[in-house]
């Protein structure tokens, strides 16, 4: 049996959470669509996680900024519902996560992943 490394390959992942929701909310405009401000929150939350994040940990770090009755989980998966129909955001269903789209300015799209196994990180291809 080999030796256990750590995970030192470097992952693709979005390195300017407000920069990405920024160009996310300028292809909203684009598109004429409404980025509320919980949609922001959740989406600077994935894009910020630098690795897939599932939606109850979205669900604790939303009601961590705003206070305990600030979110209900039908709220989050809303926000996140709006995020995946418009292609910003991926699900990744093999581990039931989410990622940043790294194409928000493209029309929804199926991209495959690499995930690694040691550190959760995804890439997108």
């Amino acid at each position: 049996m080999g030796k256990a490394h750590a995970c030192t390959d470097p992952h693709h992942h979005v390195h300017d959470a407000a920069g990405f929701v920024a160009a996310v909310e300028r292809a909203c405009g684009e598109r004429g669509l409404r980025l509320t401000e919980i949609r922001a929150r959740v989406l600077g939350l994935v894009a910020a996680a630098g690795k897939p994040i599932k939606a109850y940990d979205l669900l604790e770090q939303v009601r961590a900024g705003e206070g305990a009755g600030a979110a209900a989980p039908p709220t989050v998966y809303r926000a996140l519902d709006f995020l995946l129909a418009n292609g910003f955001i991926h699900k990744l269903e093999s581990i039931n996560a989410f990622v940043a789209c790294h194409h928000p300015n493209a029309a929804q799209h199926s991209v495959p992943f690499l995930i690694c196994d040691r550190c959760h990180s995804a890439t997108e291809l």
